[in-house]
């Protein structure tokens, strides 16, 4: 094999600036040292004003390492421009070298710099041309040949310069600032075109209100969003593409955090068997632990719209709404797709890929089994003790699970009246944080069920108390605001006529400390709330509460376990955890300071979302002190071991659990 030094060398003599010589260049070096030559060709790449790092780790995939072209080729390519394999020519000096590999790495910040330029350049335009555009679109050909599905009040109908189209359909291209970055263009036989230059990742359109919205439905075609809209009522986004999807939904939850996702599928079946429509949204729905709507027509191609004008609006909405049997994996959708999976890998790597067609191999596992070890239930008390084994007994849900459920309840009952000290000046809150691994179908919820009775039954009872008292709170609320705002307007207008003011102005300040406080009304129980959203609820509803969710998913998938915002809230759990203040301040809003709160957590989670959370939040779930806060059980599963038994007449002990926690509960707090 050559000395990689040669190589090197050699290549000083070489210019990357013609894409064919780059080309060849490549394929000579990995025919002579396969994928270890890829630093040696990127570095070298540099070079040339054009370098485009994601560019270059595409190409070198596709080369081939037997793929006809030798070393032999590079060396020649150098020696014609005068390079000398026995060192008897100067090659380019060190600082020559330095420069040139300094200035490659100044280069993708000058190229984003200039994409900037034209994107803003490209803004403009479109701002332009969507002005001048004064034309009905609803009786637009294309709105006409699909049927005149409910296009929204952003598209508009005008002349579109860039192809000379005099009447075409012109949608704007939102991105998650709310502002137009570019147009996408439709004339009246159905073509497209996007505007040059114009911001397209994470660009969409949107039918409907997404600020504010408690779902939203994403998919790729603006007819297709528009049958969704105009069958379900939902706010529909249309991403443009299949591969815009992940990034559209990334802009949807910063406009809407608390918004479920529906992913509406096209359902393209191509003639090998691939589906990249169905791929693409199963994909973002893993990604984002949303649900995906898949259309289905006889087994044809299709999409929502083809759903909506064949079949109706009932089609499109009952499809929608059982998007929840739709299951998604990370996994090849076909065997076509095995097969292409294969074909693409031996075509990267020149040595073969999958094979689906020969026989299976033994399975190996693909985890370490670590064995557990028995629950210590004898630590309990034996009130608790003994509740736990009676559930169990009937439930026959894994030990951990069950303990871990009563424990929750006890935690959320107690956590207000008590704290506890450990040493001289070492004290703090007696709650619980408590995660059990475990797939769906282990019965949390129904334990849950049994040990949450009095906390649930507590809180409704409260509501129930509240009720007379709130609408006397909304009333005095009213008349206040009535005479803040009449005193408001009376300076008002004294100001504007010069008038003294000072007498209303002590009036006003006098009847800012009589503004009516609401009553709080016990809530203790969460299941899917954000961070935010619960500490709001612990300063102003009430001071002690719980997140109990058997579909841990739900919380540690949520918007706000987000890259941009999972080190804020992590922070703030460990914190409420601690039992310390917070202050949490907010632009738009009343800002707001938790004090003397109280916090239970008891999550159940799978495993696969467990790995895929510390693997979006990367070493912070650890290094913030997070996960040490867990009581952490991963018990083996009873599923297939759990033969029906009558339940129990009567539930001594359980119900002297339960009686016992509503007690606590119905004490004042301090």
């Amino acid at each position: 094999m050559t000395e990689i030094s040669t190589i090197r060398d050699a290549l000083e003599y070489i210019s990357a600036r013609d894409r064919g010589v780059w080309t060849r260049m490549g394929m000579a070096i990995k025919s002579e040292l396969g994928d270890d030559g890829f630093v040696i060709w990127d570095e070298w790449s540099m070079q040339d004003a054009s370098y485009d790092p994601k560019t270059a780790k595409i190409t070198w995939r596709s080369f081939k390492q037997s793929g006809g072209i030798s070393i032999g080729t590079l060396f020649h390519e150098a020696k014609t421009n005068g390079w000398r394999s026995d060192g008897t020519l100067p090659k380019p000096s060190a600082e020559g070298i330095e420069a040139r590999r300094r200035d490659a790495a100044e280069r993708p910040a000058l190229h984003e710099e200039e994409e900037q330029k034209r994107q803003e350049a490209a803004k403009r335009k479109a701002a332009s041309i969507l002005e001048a555009a004064t034309g009905d679109p609803s009786n637009h050909l294309y709105i006409k040949s699909k049927k005149n599905p409910p296009i929204g009040t952003w598209i508009k109908r005008g002349y579109w310069p860039q192809r000379e189209w005099h009447d075409a359909l012109l949608v704007p291209i939102f991105q998650a600032d709310t502002k137009v970055w570019s147009i996408e263009a439709i004339n009246t036989d159905g073509k497209k075109d996007s505007l040059k230059d114009g911001r397209k990742a994470g660009g969409f359109h949107p039918i409907g209100k997404i600020k504010g919205s408690k779902q939203v439905l994403i998919g790729e075609g603006i007819s297709t969003m528009a049958a969704c809209h105009n069958s379900t009522g939902i706010t529909s986004v249309a991403a443009l593409s299949a591969g815009n999807l992940k990034a559209v939904a990334e802009a949807v939850l910063g406009l809407a955090p608390d918004a479920e996702i529906i992913f509406i599928a096209d359902n393209d079946i191509k003639a090998d068997g691939t589906n990249v429509g169905l791929s693409a949204a199963r994909d973002a729905a893993y990604a984002f632990h949303a649900r995906v709507a898949i259309p289905e027509l006889d087994g044809r191609t299709c999409d929502f719209w083809d759903i909506w004008s064949e079949r109706g609006k009932d089609a499109v909405r009952h499809a929608i709404e059982a998007a929840r049997t739709h299951t998604f994996s990370l996994l090849p959708h076909t065997i076509a797709d095995v097969d292409r999976l294969g074909h693409e890998e031996s075509d990267q790597t020149g040595q073969g890929g999958v094979n689906p067609y020969e026989p299976w191999t033994e399975p190996q596992p693909m985890a370490v089994k670590v064995e557990p070890e028995p629950y210590p239930l004898d630590a309990l008390p034996h009130s608790i003790h003994a509740a736990v084994e009676e559930v169990a007994g009937f439930v026959k849900a894994p030990l951990p699970l069950v303990a871990s459920s009563a424990l929750a309840a006890l935690s959320v009952a107690i956590q207000a009246y008590a704290d506890i000290k450990r040493a001289e000046k070492l004290s703090g809150p007696v709650g619980l944080f408590l995660l059990t691994i475990a797939d769906s179908g282990e019965r949390k919820s129904t334990c849950d069920g049994f040990f949450m009775k009095a906390i649930r039954d507590y809180e409704e009872v409260q509501a129930e108390i509240a009720k007379p008292i709130l609408k006397d709170y909304k009333a005095a609320i009213q008349a206040w605001e009535a005479k803040h705002n009449g005193i408001k307007e009376k300076i008002k207008q004294l100001a504007k006529n010069s008038k003294p003011t000072a007498e209303d102005e002590s009036a006003l300040r006098d009847l800012e400390q009589q503004k009516p406080e609401p009553e709080r009304v016990p809530r203790l129980l969460y299941a899917d709330a954000t961070p935010e959203a619960l500490a709001y609820g612990l300063a102003t509803q009430w001071p002690s509460g719980g997140i109990v969710s058997a579909e841990a998913g739900i919380v540690l998938g949520s918007h706000g376990m987000g890259k941009d915002s999972v080190m804020r809230n992590l922070a703030m759990l460990n914190q409420l955890w601690d039992g310390n203040p917070l202050s949490i301040d907010r632009k738009t809003t009343d800002s707001f300071a938790v004090r003397g709160a109280r916090l239970t957590v008891a999550l159940q989670v799978q495993e696969p979302t467990l790995r895929e959370f510390f693997g979006r939040s990367g070493a912070l779930a650890r290094g913030t002190g997070f996960l040490a806060r867990f009581l952490t059980s991963w018990p083996e599963s009873t599923q297939g071991f759990r033969p029906f038994t009558e339940a129990p007449e009567n539930w001594p002990h359980l119900t002297a659990f339960n009686r016992r926690l509503a007690d606590l509960l119905n004490q004042p707090l301090d």
